[in-house]
């Protein structure tokens, strides 16, 4: 598996933070690294009307802004995408209409509702060549969505079972196409990454059993940020469909053999996803550019396509799609949409100097976020341009004297980001950064002064390569 964390981000930036969170935290964070100054808004602000969606909208709207432009953001969607847009991109069936009006090749299909009798639905749907694909009209997440589905029976136990297990009431049928399940990010005319989706699996090792194989894959899911909650859980559809490729749980598969567990591909039911922006071809490129243009001041958005050797075939659009599974992927090289994103919105800065150490503490702005007191929190702007860091270690009487208080005073004057940290041995850490490379090292100095009640007998010098948060924190 890849390297779970990109050369511009770290597991302490991101602890915590978890599913649609990350998204929003990425494109402010990135904004906010090239100098923009950053505003989060409480959720149900008269600032701005773009338009929310989904489940607990906490702490994914803000603001980014430069001397002469504001623009408000929505997880990853900017302004710049109307309501109108974000409307026809949920509801599938009519983006499915805007998309074949413009020459986009869409699966042919039909729409109907919980209200329409089963029986008249399958006569109609096996009335042309399968298999099937069912899916919610306004659903989200791949939930509810079966494939491959190839007799009537099949078709009215699905049905069923989402009507069951799911509130949904309005459903489209559509052709199943064979090929490769891949999520393509677009910003304006060009492709920031693609990701390819393939279905919950575990390969076998030659002596551990199906169960096992499958606790062992959680354990490195586990540990990347976008999959860390969507783990390969086992249940009775999961058993089901082993039992169609006579398996059970308790089965040791040979070594090397790759048993899938689910027919659905989305990551969200324990699926894989591996980067492969670098080996589309051109054709898929140009189609998912053109599915973004045939909605209406969309501008960006992800792209979900069938893709085999004969054509690229468009099955969704997303207009506040999700770029962690870029960001992210279990597989191949991560993709820094966030930075494309931005890139569109504020162009001007796309060549700023900007630090990949710095970060600011989003934990924080969702506790305060919360708590329904704030209406809006501004981030402290970030220092732009080369930064230094150095980490002294104060040795004396430095503890129970008030050095850490000292040391934030001094570095909020001197205008430094950093900590103080107490050591079991006695010793006081202090980690000091900013732009002004003399005021860093002269903070050495300072340090043997200390508070009136200190007695410093030594400050150790080393430089600090590590991430830095914005402001001084002591620890």
């Amino acid at each position: 598996m890849s390297e779970a964390y990109p050369f511009w981000l770290d597991k302490e930036m991101l602890e915590g933070v978890r599913r649609f969170n990350i998204d929003a935290y990425l494109v402010a964070l990135e904004g906010w690294r090239r100098g923009l100054s950053l505003t989060f808004h409480e959720h149900n602000t008269t600032r701005t009307d773009l338009k929310l969606i989904g489940f607990d909208p906490i702490g994914k709207l803000f603001s980014l802004s430069s001397e002469d432009k504001n623009h408000f953001f929505y997880r990853t969607r900017g302004d710049k995408i109307s309501n109108e847009a974000v409307d026809i991109g949920t509801d599938k069936e009519l983006a499915k209409k805007y998309l074949k009006k413009a020459g986009v090749p869409v699966p042919e299909g039909f729409g109907f509702t919980s209200e329409t009798p089963v029986e008249e639905v399958a006569d109609s749907l096996f009335e042309n060549q399968g298999p099937f694909v069912l899916k919610p009209t306004f659903g989200s997440l791949g939930k509810g969505v079966t494939t491959n589905i190839q007799t009537k029976e099949f078709f009215k136990e699905s049905l069923d079972y989402i009507k069951t297990t799911f509130d949904y009431t309005d459903f489209i049928a559509e052709q199943h196409i064979e090929g490769e399940d891949i999520r393509v990010y677009v910003v304006g005319e060009d492709i920031a990454a693609a990701t390819k989706r393939t279905s919950a699996n575990v390969t076998g090792d030659g002596t551990s059993s199906i169960e096992e194989l499958i606790s062992i894959k959680n354990k490195s899911r586990k540990s990347n940020p976008h999959t860390v909650t969507r783990l390969i859980k086992i249940d009775d559809r999961m058993k089901a469909y082993l039992n169609k490729q006579n398996k059970e749980l308790s089965d040791a598969p040979d070594k090397g053999e790759t048993v899938y567990l689910k027919g659905e591909s989305n990551i969200s039911a324990g699926g894989d996803s591996i980067d492969v922006t670098d080996s589309i071809r051109p054709e898929v490129r140009e189609v998912a550019v053109a599915a973004v243009k045939a909605i209406p001041d969309l501008h960006h958005a992800g792209v979900d396509m069938i893709v085999n050797e004969q054509e690229a075939v468009v099955i969704e659009i997303n207009s506040t799609g999700s770029t962690a599974l870029h960001t992210f992927p279990l597989y191949g090289e991560s993709q820094n949409v966030a930075e494309k994103i931005i890139d569109y919105y504020f162009t001007e800065t796309k060549n700023e100097e900007k630090s990949d150490v710095l970060y600011f503490d989003y934990k924080i702005i969702l506790k305060q976020l919360r708590s329904n007191s704030i209406k809006q929190i501004e981030v402290t702007d970030a220092p732009v341009g080369k930064v230094h860091a150095k980490r002294y270690i104060i040795s004396g009487k430095v503890q129970k004297v008030g050095y850490r208080i000292w040391a934030e005073n001094n570095a909020i004057r001197e205008g430094l980001h950093g900590y103080a940290r107490n050591l079991k041995n006695g010793d006081v850490v202090v980690v000091v950064a900013g732009l002004d490379k003399y005021k860093v090292d002269n903070f050495k100095h300072l340090c043997y002064d200390g508070p009136e009640r200190a007695k410093v007998k030594n400050v150790r010098e080393y430089v600090w390569t590590k991430r830095i948060r914005v402001g001084f924190e002591i620890k």
